[in-house]
């Protein structure tokens, strides 16, 4: 593959990983409105709480589910402040496992690869295409996926 269908490849992998997160999320935000709502141990939960609960789901939909989104819109523009994101999110990712581990180790390797760095800049680390391969293997369930929602 070439650094830009690496590029156009990640991209689209985030935008999967993000909207994944991100409809999941608010199945939950309207699984706790329908609760809040239409339960009478709805009113057992204080205020304080609600909004400790609402903060927490603001910051857990802006990491986990509009932050990839963001960051695959940014890999599809080449935009510069895209790496920088992209290898933030890639550490974040790591934890979820199976899909979030192949999307960072994916990520690190293709952004700190030569194709990597001919695209957007920044230091090569001692990886080949034979190893950004590999990388590549470990999401090939998730880009398959991808492909048959097009």
């Amino acid at each position: 593959m070439t650094a830009e269908e690496h590029n156009k490849t990640l991209a689209t992998l985030h935008f999967v990983y993000g909207a994944m997160h991100a409809l999941t999320l608010l199945g939950l935000l309207l699984l706790v409105v329908v609760v809040e709502v239409a339960t009478p141990a709805g009113n057992v939960i204080s205020g304080s709480w609600i909004v400790v609960g609402v903060v927490a789901f603001v910051v857990l939909l802006f990491v986990v589910g509009l932050m990839p989104l963001m960051v695959g819109y940014g890999l599809m523009k080449r935009k510069p402040w895209a790496k920088p994101s992209a290898l933030v999110l890639a550490i974040i990712s790591l934890i979820n496992i199976p899909i979030g581990t192949a999307l960072g180790i994916y990520s690190f390797r293709f952004l700190r690869s030569e194709a990597g760095v001919r695209l957007y800049g920044g230091k090569v680390s001692t990886g080949s295409e034979e190893e950004l391969q590999a990388a590549m293997r470990g999401a090939q369930p998730l880009t398959n996926w991808a492909d048959r929602l097009r």
